[in-house]
C-alpha cells in the first residue's frame, strides 16, 4: 500500500510547537492505519493542521476532499486555505469559488452527497462525530483514500464502524496549562426543576427542556446571575430552543445589554449581520441554540452560559469550548451552568476517553456490562461554584462543608463501626422533601434566603440525607407538606429545644 507522506518543505504555513507534535503523530498513525480520528481541543487550530497535511499532499500530486457538515464551515476553510494560498475550489451551491478543477475540493456534505466524489487520494472529515450516510458513502466509494476525521468530541455511538483508529496527541489539560487555552471556572446556580426533563434516546427532549428553561422568572434568574458574575464579558448564551433565545435577548436588551439571537431560519444576511455585530461590534451577548456550537470563533468571548441542561457530553463540551481560547487580556473563562450539567457530566477537562464506539458494550471478565463509577464535582451551597472532584473547601467563597459520617459506634473502646440502616431514596422523593420542607418552613414564618429557598428547610435535608441538595433538585420548590414531613420537622425542633436548653 502506497504510503501518502506528509513533508514540511517551503511552506508559508507556520506551526506552533504542539500543532507540529500533532502532525508527527497523524504522520506516524497514517503508516499502519487508513481511517484516523484526530481529536484535538476547540482552539487548538484543527483547520491550520488540515491546511498543512493539505499542502504537504498537494507537494505529492494527490487529490484532497474537505467536508464540511454546515455552509458557513465551507467557508471559513476556504478563507484558511486562501489565506496560505493553497489553491482549491468549493463545492457548495452557487458558490463563486466554485472550480472543479482544482486538486483540492472543498465541500458542504449537503452538496457533496447529491454529485458523489471518486478517485480521492485524501479525505479530511471535518466535525467527524456528525456522520451522515453520505459521508459514509464517500468512504465507501474511495476505499484506497485515506481518511481524517477531525473533532474535539469523538464520543458519538457507532464511530468504530468507520474508522480504526483514534488520537489525542494532547489533552485539554495539558493544552490549558500551556497557555493554548485559558483555564475555566464553573458556576451552577439551581433555579430549574430538572425532574420534570422527559428523555428520550439518550438526551432531554426539546420540548421538556423549553417547558423548563424558557419561564419568566428563569430568564431572569440567568441575566441576574449574569450581572453579578459575568457583567461587561463576552458571552455566548446557549437556549432550549428558538423561542427561548428570543426571550433571553429580549431581556438582555430591556436591561441596556446589546444582545442578538442567530437561530438556522434566519437567512444568510440576517445571521451574518447579527455575527458581525458579535464578532466586530458592540453587541455584548449572543443567543443561539445550535449555530455557534460548532466552528464558531470568537476568541473574545469569556462567558458560556448554559440555560439548557443536557445529557451528551458532545454538546457539554462544544458549548463550553467557545469561551476557552485565548485572546489578549483574557485569563479565565466563566461558565454559568444553569442545567446541572458539570454535576452531572463533570468538567469538559476531566472526562476519560477510552477509545471510538463500535456499537458494543464493553464487558468485564463475568461477561455483564461494565460501568466505571466516576467522580464529579460538586456544588458548593454557599456561592454556586462548582468545586473540582476531591477539593473540599470552596475556593471561590472558603466555604467548608461540615462533615457528617453515617455510622454509629458500639459502646466500649475500639469496636467496629456499623453503618446505620438507612431507607434509600431516588431524586424524585428528595425532591418533594425539599419542597415539603420549604413549604413547612415558609408556613412556620421562616427567614427566606435571598435565593428564594429556606435555610431550614436546606439544614433539615442535610440532616435527612446526609449532605445538602444536589445541583439537580431545585431548591426553591414549595409543596404542601404530608403528615411525615411534619411530623419530622416537629421532632428535629424538639430535639433542637432540647439542646439549647442543655
Amino acid at each position: 500500500m502506497e504510503q501518502l507522506k506528509l513533508i514540511d518543505q517551503g511552506s508559508a504555513i507556520e506551526l506552533k510547537p504542539l500543532q507540529k507534535l500533532i502532525l508527527s503523530e497523524v504522520r506516524r498513525e497514517f503508516h499502519s492505519t487508513k481511517r484516523l480520528v484526530l481529536q484535538a481541543a476547540t482552539g487548538l487550530g484543527k483547520t491550520i493542521i488540515a491546511a498543512k497535511i493539505i499542502e504537504n499532499a498537494l507537494a505529492k500530486g494527490k487529490r484532497v476532499i474537505f467536508i464540511v457538515d454546515r455552509i458557513v464551515l465551507a467557508n471559513q476553510t476556504s478563507d484558511v486555505l486562501l489565506r496560505y494560498g493553497i489553491p482549491h475550489g468549493v463545492l457548495q451551491g452557487k458558490n463563486p469559488r466554485f472550480d472543479i478543477n482544482q486538486p483540492v475540493q472543498v465541500c458542504s456534505i449537503q452538496t457533496i452527497k447529491m454529485r458523489g466524489v471518486n478517485g480521492a487520494d485524501l479525505i479530511i472529515i471535518d466535525e467527524a462525530h456528525v456522520l451522515h450516510a453520505a459521508h459514509i458513502k464517500i468512504m465507501q466509494d474511495n476505499p484506497d483514500a485515506y481518511v481524517l476525521g477531525l473533532t474535539a468530541t469523538p464520543y458519538a455511538k457507532g464511530m468504530g464502524k468507520h474508522f480504526t483508529k483514534h488520537i489525542e496527541p494532547v489533552p485539554v489539560k495539558q493544552l490549558i496549562a500551556n497557555g493554548y487555552l485559558v483555564p475555566f471556572d464553573v458556576y451552577g446556580p439551581t433555579v430549574a426543576d430538572l425532574s420534570k426533563l422527559k428523555i428520550q434516546a439518550g438526551e432531554y427532549t426539546e420540548d421538556s427542556v423549553a417547558e423548563v428553561f424558557d419561564k419568566a422568572d428563569i430568564v431572569g434568574n440567568v441575566l441576574e446571575t449574569w450581572k453579578k458574575i459575568c457583567q461587561g464579558k463576552k458571552t455566548i448564551v446557549f437556549g432550549a430552543n428558538i423561542a427561548h433565545i428570543k426571550h433571553l435577548a429580549e431581556k438582555f436588551n430591556n436591561e441596556g445589554i446589546k444582545a442578538c439571537q442567530i437561530n438556522a431560519f434566519q437567512s444568510d444576511d440576517e445571521r451574518q449581520e447579527a455575527l458581525e455585530g458579535f464578532l466586530n461590534g458592540d453587541t455584548m451577548v449572543l443567543c443561539s441554540v445550535e449555530v455557534a456550537t460548532k466552528g464558531f470563533n470568537c476568541p473574545a468571548v469569556e462567558c458560556c452560559v448554559l440555560a439548557v441542561a443536557t445529557r451528551s457530553m458532545i454538546k457539554w463540551t462544544q458549548t463550553t469550548g467557545r469561551a476557552l481560547r485565548t485572546f489578549p487580556g483574557k485569563d479565565k473563562a466563566i461558565i454559568l451552568d444553569f442545567g446541572g450539567n458539570a454535576e452531572r457530566l463533570g468538567f469538559p477537562d476531566d472526562f476519560e476517553f477510552f477509545g471510538l464506539d463500535d456499537g458494543k458494550k464493553k464487558k468485564n471478565k463475568a461477561g455483564e456490562a461494565e460501568e466505571k463509577p466516576v467522580r464529579l464535582p460538586k456544588h458548593c451551597p454557599s456561592c454556586d461554584f462548582i468545586k473540582p472532584v476531591g477539593m473540599k473547601t470552596c475556593p471561590a467563597c472558603g466555604f467548608t462543608p461540615e462533615f457528617r459520617k453515617d455510622v454509629e459506634a458500639a459502646e466500649g473502646n475500639l469496636e467496629k463501626l456499623q453503618r446505620k440502616a438507612r431507607k434509600e431514596y431516588t431524586m424524585e422523593e428528595k425532591q418533594y422533601w425539599l419542597a415539603m420542607m420549604n413549604q413547612w418552613a415558609a408556613n412556620h414564618g421562616m427567614k427566606k434566603h435571598w435565593k428564594g429557598f429556606y435555610g431550614a428547610a436546606i439544614w433539615a435535608y442535610a440532616d435527612k440525607f446526609g449532605c445538602r441538595p444536589s445541583g439537580k433538585i431545585n431548591w426553591n420548590a414549595m409543596k404542601l407538606p404530608n403528615d411525615e414531613v411534619n411530623k419530622y420537622m416537629k421532632y428535629r425542633q424538639i430535639r433542637y429545644a432540647k439542646r439549647r436548653d442543655k
